[in-house]
Order: C-alpha cells, then sequence, then structure tokens
C-alpha cells in the first residue's frame, strides 16, 4: 500500500530534507577539522608555491593562468584545482580555514551526488525488474521478480542510507580536511555528475516514444561521459575512470537495453534478443580504444627502470603488494579503526614474493573470489555485483602498474561508494518490508553512528597540527612519515630553544631516521639543529644521510631535504661545512638517473654556496633535459648564461620560455632577462669580449 501524494504534498520532499539533515549532520562531525593547519603535500603544492598566492594587488590575468599552471602533481597541471586554491588564498591571504571549508563543501556536493546517482540507477533498475526493457541477457532471478521485488520508497531509502553514510565515511576523511586532495573530490564532482547525466539519458532512451526523444537521450548520456571525464581531468586524472563506471553499470544493470518497438507486447519484447548498437559504439569510442592506448602507454613507460628510480620498490613488488592493500581498503572502509586510518601508510610492508608476507597470496585469493562472486551475482542481485564492480574499476589507476606511493585513502573516495552499496543492498534490499527489520534497523544505526563518531574524532585530531602529528606517530611508531612530521612541529614549536619541547623533537627525530629505510628528512632537521646559528655534533647525522643517498633510491623528501640544507645554510641560520653537503649531494647524484629536480638543486648549490657557474651550468642543463616543460630551471639557466655572457644560449632558453608564455604568465621573468641581455651587451667592450663578472 502507497502513502497518498495527494494528501500528503510534503511526502516527495522528504527525501530532499532528509539528505540535508544529513548534510548538516556531516558539516558537524567535520566541524574541529576546519581549524586545522597544513600537512605534508600542501606545502609543495599550495604554502611553497608563489604562484597560487594572489592577493588583491596581484590579481592579473597572467598571474591567474600562471597559477592555473603551477601545479608539481602531474604533467596536465590540474589547473582547475589550482585556482580554487588561489580563490581560496585571495580569500583568506593564505589562511587555512578558507581551503578546509571549501573542502567540506564540495564533499557535501558530492554526498547529494551520491544520491542523485544512486536513486537514477535504482529507477532504472525497477524498469528492468518490471520487465519493461528489451535486452539480449534480461533473464530475471526469481529473487528479482515480482512488482514487490522493487518498491521506490525502498530505493529512496537505500539510496538516502548509502549517501549519508559515504557523507560520515572515516575513510573519506582525507579526501576532505587534508586541503590538497581536494583535487581528488574536485574530481569527484565531474564523475559523479557525469554519471548521474548518463544514468539520465539511459532513462530517457528507455521511456521515449519516439526515436528523436531517444537520440536526445543517448547524446546526454554519452555527453555527460565525455563532458565529466574532460572537466574532471583538470582537477585530476581519476576522472578518466569515468566511462569505466559508465560501462559497468551497463554492462550488470541496464544489459545495453533499448525500448520495446511500439506496440510490441512486454514479454515479446523481452523474448527478443536486441541490444542499443549506439551504446557499443559509445563505449568504443570512449573507453575501450583510448584504454587499450594508454594501457600500451603507461606499460612501456612502467616497463622502462628509469621510472622506479625513486620507490623502494619494483613493478613486480608493486602488483604483489596492492591486492594486501585493496584488503586493507575494505576493512578500513566497512570496519573503521581510528587508530589504524592515517595520512600516512609508507609503513606498510612490501611483499617481494607470493608468500613474503604469507598474506600476499591470501588477499590474491580473497580478491579472486570477489571478483568471481560479483560475475555470479550479475543476474541474482545485480546492485551487489556493481558495487563490487565499481571498488575494483576505482583502483585501475592506483592499483597497478603506474609508479605511485602504494597506500593512500583518498584513493578510496569513488570506491567506497561501491562498497557500501553492496553492502547495503544485502542488508536492506529492495523491498519495503524487509525480514527483520529491528535487526537491519538497529544495524544500520549502528553503523551510521560509527562512522560518524570515529569521523569526529579524527576531525578533532586534525583541528590542530601539532596534536595530529603526534597522534598519527603514535599511532604509527614505524612510519617515518608520522614520527618524523611529530619531530618536525615539536622543532618548530621549540624555537629551536632548550627545553622539554626540544628534547622531545630530538627523540622523535632519532626515532625517525632509525626506521630501516627512512628518508634523510630526519638527518636533516637534526643537522639543522645541531648547527642552528653555530657549527655542532654533526658528522653523525651527515654520515647517515650520505650513506642513505648513496644506498637508497632518491626520492622527493630526499630531495627536500638537500635543497633546505642549501637554503639554510644560503640565509645563515646553518653553520656547517660545506663540504659536508656537498659529499651529501654527489652520493645521491652517483645513484643511476638522477630526476631533474636533484639536477636543479644541485645547480643552486654550485651556484649560490660554492660559485662554481660552470658545474650550475651543466646541471641547470640537465635538469631542463630532464623537464624540458619546467620554466623555472629555464629561467635560472637564461639568467645564468646571460651573467656569464652567453648571450646567445640565454636567446636560446628565452625563445624556449616565450612558447611556454600563456596569457603573459612569464612577462615579468622574460623582460627581466632581456634587460640582463640588454645591460650585457651596452657594456661589452668589443665584439666577442664581456665584462669580468
Amino acid at each position: 500500500m502507497h502513502v497518498n501524494e495527494r494528501t500528503h504534498p510534503w511526502l516527495p520532499w522528504l527525501p530532499w530534507l532528509l539528505l540535508a539533515l544529513a548534510a548538516i549532520a556531516t558539516m558537524a562531525v567535520y566541524a574541529p577539522g576546519m581549524n586545522g593547519g597544513w600537512v605534508f603535500d600542501d606545502f609543495p603544492n599550495i604554502v611553497d608555491n608563489t604562484a597560487i598566492h594572489i592577493t588583491r594587488g596581484q590579481s592579473t590575468l597572467a598571474a591567474w593562468v600562471n597559477s592555473a599552471l603551477s601545479s608539481p602533481s602531474s604533467f596536465l597541471r590540474r589547473p582547475l584545482a589550482s585556482l580554487t586554491f588561489s580563490l581560496n588564498w585571495y580569500a583568506g591571504n593564505g589562511d587555512p580555514l578558507p581551503f578546509k571549508i571549501t573542502n567540506i563543501v564540495i564533499h557535501l556536493i558530492n554526498g547529494v551526488l551520491v544520491f542523485c546517482v544512486l536513486r537514477a540507477l535504482l529507477q532504472l533498475l525497477g524498469l528492468r525488474q518490471r520487465g519493461l526493457l528489451a535486452s539480449a541477457t534480461s533473464t530475471l532471478s526469481s529473487n528479482e521478480e515480482g512488482s514487490d521485488a522493487f518498491e521506490p520508497a525502498a530505493a529512496t531509502r537505500l539510496a538516502l542510507i548509502v549517501s549519508t553514510a559515504w557523507m560520515l565515511l572515516p575513510i573519506n576523511l582525507i579526501a576532505v580536511l587534508y586541503v590538497v586532495q581536494r583535487m581528488e573530490s574536485l574530481s569527484q564532482i565531474f564523475i559523479l555528475a557525469g554519471l548521474w547525466a548518463y544514468l539520465q539519458g539511459r532513462w530517457i532512451m528507455l521511456t521515449a516514444c519516439n526515436s528523436r526523444r531517444q537520440g536526445q537521450g543517448f547524446v546526454l548520456a554519452m555527453g555527460g561521459v565525455v563532458l565529466g571525464t574532460v572537466l574532471g581531468l583538470t582537477a585530476k586524472e581519476t576522472a578518466v575512470l569515468l566511462p569505466v563506471f559508465a560501462f559497468l553499470t551497463e554492462w550488470i544493470v541496464l544489459r545495453f537495453a533499448r525500448t520495446p518497438s511500439l506496440g510490441q507486447a512486454t514479454h515479446e519484447g523481452l523474448g527478443k534478443k536486441t541490444q542499443d548498437a549506439r551504446l557499443w559504439w559509445g563505449f568504443a569510442i570512449t573507453l575501450f580504444v583510448p584504454a587499450t592506448l594508454g594501457f600500451a602507454w603507461m606499460l612501456r613507460a612502467a616497463l622502462h627502470s628509469s621510472l622506479w628510480v625513486g620507490r623502494s620498490f619494483t613493478l613486480t613488488q608493486r602488483l604483489l603488494t596492492e591486492p594486501r592493500v585493496l584488503v586493507d581498503y575494505l576493512h578500513w572502509t566497512l570496519l573503521p579503526n581510528p587508530m589504524v586510518l592515517s595520512l600516512y601508510h609508507d609503513d606498510i610492508v612490501v611483499s617481494t614474493g607470493l608468500l613474503t608476507p604469507w598474506t600476499t597470496l591470501g588477499a590474491i585469493i580473497f580478491l579472486a573470489a570477489l571478483i568471481v562472486l560479483a560475475a555470479w551475482l550479475r543476474n541474482r542481485q545485480p546492485l551487489v555485483s556493481l558495487g563490487i564492480g565499481w571498488f575494483f574499476a576505482a583502483q585501475l589507476l592506483t592499483a597497478t602498474i603506474i609508479p605511485l606511493e602504494l597506500v593512500y585513502e583518498q584513493r578510496m573516495y569513488f570506491g567506497s561508494i561501491g562498497l557500501l552499496l553492496a553492502a547495503g543492498v544485502w542488508l536492506l534490499g529492495l523491498r519495503w518490508k524487509i525480514a527483520l527489520p529491528i535487526l537491519r534497523g538497529f544495524l544500520v544505526t549502528v553503523a551510521l553512528l560509527w562512522f560518524a563518531l570515529v569521523t569526529h574524532l579524527r576531525a578533532q585530531e586534525w583541528s590542530n597540527s601539532l596534536k595530529l602529528a603526534v597522534t598519527e606517530a603514535s599511532y604509527h611508531p614505524t612510519s617515518e612519515r608520522a614520527v618524523y612530521e611529530a619531530g618536525r612541529l615539536l622543532l618548530v614549536a621549540s624555537n629551536y630553544e632548550a627545553g622539554k619541547t626540544r628534547d622531545e623533537s630530538v627523540k622523535y627525530l632519532r626515532q625517525a631516521a632509525a626506521i630501516p629505510g627512512s628518508s634523510t628528512l630526519p638527518d636533516q632537521a637534526l643537522i639543522m639543529l645541531v648547527d642552528h646559528y653555530q657549527q655542532g655534533d654533526d658528522s653523525a647525522y651527515w654520515d647517515s644521510m650520505v650513506r642513505k643517498l648513496r644506498d637508497q633510491p632518491t626520492g622527493q623528501g630526499d630531495i627536500s631535504s638537500l635543497d633546505s640544507l642549501t637554503h639554510c645554510y644560503g640565509k645563515g641560520i646553518c653553520k656547517f661545512d660545506t663540504a659536508q653537503l656537498q659529499r651529501a649531494y654527489q652520493a645521491a647524484l652517483s645513484r643511476p638517473h638522477p630526476i631533474a629536480r636533484l639536477n636543479g638543486a644541485y645547480a643552486v648549490f654550485m651556484r649560490d654556496i660554492l660559485h662554481d657557474d660552470p658545474q650550475a651550468e651543466k646541471y641547470l642543463a640537465l635538469a631542463v633535459t630532464g623537464e624540458p616543460n619546467e620554466p623555472a630551471y629555464r629561467i635560472d639557466l637564461a639568467a645564468l648564461y646571460t651573467r656569464t655572457g652567453q648571450a646567445d644560449k640565454a636567446q636560446e632558453q628565452i625563445v624556449a620560455l616565450r612558447r611556454m608564455n600563456y596569457a603573459g604568465r612569464l612577462d615579468v621573468q622574460l623582460k627581466a632577462l632581456e634587460r640582463m641581455i640588454e645591460q650585457v651587451k651596452s657594456t661589452t667592450t668589443q665584439p666577442g669580449t664581456y665584462p669580468l663578472q
């Protein structure tokens, strides 16, 4: 029996009211985290990225273009994400609060889109279960047959509960309060909006009464996939997975069905094995061809040893480790533990064989069984099958052959929707009258309250950077990043002055430096501490640093430590022997395939500290070769060529810089270089002769 909407005109608005209440509850849960500060990759992407720092006096078209192209995270530059960072900086002059608030708003928008996507999906499933689709594979199981198998009110309830659970889900906190991960959540807006458009288009195609209307539905469906992908790429590359999510939805739930011919009986329509060929062509263009070409390109790169230079694992080890990571993701999503969830998971043990550790083989078998289960449930419980499919599809980029870091919780931002959908269907079903309603309602309530509590506790930890660092270090004592961050922030808090806080800092930094495989960041911090305005007993720290740089892959953290020491000495704050720093640089450069940033850092050291211009030129040229589209290296190299009287070579770099000068973003630097060249030319005493520098 259905409630009469005529006597209850508010009823259609009830789901939206409940969704609004869920959004308000989510805001309250996240509220403590709004007061937090910057962490980890926030620094290179936002805090130290001066192109982001647009203020009212600097708001020009060139500045905004420069901001859009300033991200060091990807060769695509993720311009939309960078522009939103600049807008927040413009509004708050670098205060993290506007950034955090914006991230929470984006998360709430995504929560609403999750509800819209699931509701549209369930409505389409209702068409299938009522036998209104003509498809080659529309055979229904006994579990799906019958008009009472699908209730619109039950479907709305399921969509509402899953979207609420997703908004409160603890594993999603990193994508919300970790500012730089706006790249992930912002991209998700376009993924979900594109998927929703696809489902709306398919609804039009399946309910249209004429071919023109069906064509409009097809345009909306495929347009949603294309535009969602293209716009999402301006925030993060994960948007390329949108066609995969749409294809799985089609293959598992909708089966490429088309509307039965007019005048054809429903059962006759089901008996005819017909599919909409336009959809196959659409996915061939948007998914199969790009995926084949992209995989071939990525595989070719992944098989090249130079791509793994900065990693402590090989391609084989990554592929063996990721199944264990995916099992962890499952656990952390459905049974979250506040003492396990973390910003840092660099303490994970790398799998070096199927039985080292033994859980490697166990994880592979478990995931294979999960895939088999999804295939078996495709006809019986398509939503569960789709949820599992979405979970695996969300990991296609981050858990396969691309040499990314092994674990990050924000990688479950879309995948968690699939897991919650599968769990929600098993727990609630699509019937209004479900078995054991009190028990199931109790389990849903407990789950939502637990999600909210864990997320709120973590948000409180994120309310203070030092509190977060110390808490993470206590939960993950073998994570070098967590322990180092606690030591670093305690050192900052101590202002390098003797006392309990500085002693605690030293304890954490030494603990981090002693962790097997740790970077040189803890050693660098200890050197800066003992050599703060006076040279101290630093030999042990330098020896440790050199040993790591010589024997371990050079990571971005190692380059940052060398760069920090260079600048610290250049500012007169650090008073160490520069021969030690040169020894450290040479240890890193002795490894095969040094990356461009290392060459650039060493060039700065040679130019500014040792005043060896020929060596600085050599390594800046190597940096330009390694990253030809990075203007900073070309600017430094052109300036150095000009200073040493090599105007022709400087002009070559200026020509290359002009090609990168979109909307005048490099006008200031180019004018400065041109003035330098003119000054050199004007002081030339005779052809080919330049004044001494």
